[in-house]
């Protein structure tokens, strides 16, 4: 297993430099990265209709009035200095970026370099997707805060289950498909440099996958070896994100109306596929009615196990998870909440992390099941033998591909 090792002032660097202009990239400017090599001084210099900026970044530690500015003048004395040193003419733009700046701070971040610096533009950006940028006609790239949006980052410092988001644990899944057979887990795959790629195959946010990069690495599970995103220390995220998934989960015990037999479930699921399908087929149809979107299901925990061939409890009702509480969809798999608390024939599970279940999902025989990943995640800490079952992926599946990767 590589050692872990933590992340340098260099690499931190750059990772936010490829953020930065990621950003700009997605304003439709042409970015240069790393123009170091071209014997430039600035971190980015950034085109668009015809007129060049050069752009110093630094991040800092808090979104503190006493560390924004200070390093908000050292990047404008940078630009000034290069812009002494420099025959072509260019906009220079300082840019100061922390994981939370409040507002306030913001703004009294761009009055001070404003009052003192009026030749410099300068940006505010923090990672929960606020940006405040003035000068040199940059306020296009300004994004206000997110609405719900709140200040976590000393939680995800101190090991919350925020490192294990909804979405975290979708980009982690898609991190490890490489190192996992496309028959136990639905995802792209392909290994990435930095978090753009990541958030293009993942279908996230850059933002997303930006702050993802970030939290895995500060949490010491993520470093960049080979020119790539590595995982480290695997053995210990996989125990930490099995602890942060025991949240209570809403289970509904269901009957069937009319299905009976093994196949049951198989062919309710596989018939509910094919109606969610045709449903999306009618919203694309300028003519057709509107059809609510079904909400997404797949098999999942025992049930799901065996049918990707791995299963070996037997004996315990069938889970299936559902998107969201739905009476049309419950109906449509042809089941019913009536007389089945005494004696349920399926559970209706729905989960909180819904865009890693439903994404990572694969499809056997035309019906939708949880990912290997999932299933483990699902199944450790069950009563009916989960830790076995649980045991047999994680020997059989899970180990020998991240102990492969390592390789």
């Amino acid at each position: 297993m590589p050692s872990p090792a933590p992340h340098s002032a260099a690499d931190s660097e750059a990772h936010f430099e490829r953020f930065v202009a990621e950003l700009f990239r997605q304003k439709g400017w042409q970015v240069l990265v790393d123009p170091h090599e071209h014997g430039l001084k600035p971190d980015l210099v950034a085109e668009r209709f015809g007129r060049q900026y050069i752009i110093e970044i630094k991040r800092a530690s808090e979104g503190r009035k006493d560390r924004i500015i200070p390093l908000l003048s050292q990047a404008v004395l940078e630009l000034q200095n290069f812009a002494r040193n420099s025959k072509g003419a260019a906009f220079p733009v300082a840019i100061v970026i922390a994981s939370y700046i409040p507002e306030s701070v913001a703004e009294q971040a761009k009055r001070f370099v404003q009052e003192h610096a009026p030749e410099v533009a300068v940006g505010v950006i923090d990672l929960e997707g606020f940006r405040s940028f003035a000068g040199h006609e940059l306020e296009g790239l300004s994004v206000e805060r997110p609405r719900g949006s709140r200040h976590q980052w000393s939680r995800l410092r101190s090991g919350s289950p925020q490192l294990f988001s909804d979405l975290n644990q979708w980009l982690l899944k898609v991190v490890l498909a490489p190192s996992i057979p496309d028959l136990y887990l639905a995802s792209p795959r392909r290994h990435f440099e930095g978090a753009s790629q990541l958030a293009e195959a993942a279908g996230v946010s850059v933002m997303s996958a930006f702050r993802f990069v970030e939290q895995l690495s500060k949490a010491g599970f993520l470093e960049r070896g080979q020119g790539r995103l590595q995982l480290v220390r695997w053995r210990d995220l996989f125990e930490r994100w099995a602890a942060a998934s025991q949240s209570r989960v809403v289970d509904i015990p269901m009957r069937w109306i009319l299905r009976r037999g093994n196949d049951a479930l198989a062919d309710a699921l596989r018939s509910y596929v094919l109606a969610s399908e045709s449903a999306r087929g009618n919203v694309l149809r300028p003519t057709a009615p509107p059809v609510a979107p079904h909400a997404r299901a797949c098999l999942g925990l025992f049930s799901a196990a065996e049918a990707l061939g791995i299963g070996f409890v037997h004996g315990v009702q069938p889970y299936v998870y559902l998107e969201r509480v739905n009476d049309d969809a419950i109906e449509s798999l042809g089941l019913s909440v009536h007389g089945a608390e005494e004696h349920p024939d399926v559970w209706i599970r729905i989960p909180k992390n819904r865009e890693s279940v439903f994404r990572g999902a694969v499809m056997k025989k035309g019906v939708p099941v949880s990912d290997i990943v999932q299933v483990w995640l699902d199944i450790a800490h069950h009563p009916s033998r989960g830790k076995e079952q649980a045991d047999l992926i994680w020997r059989r599946i899970l180990a020998p591909a991240l102990e492969a990767n390592e390789q």
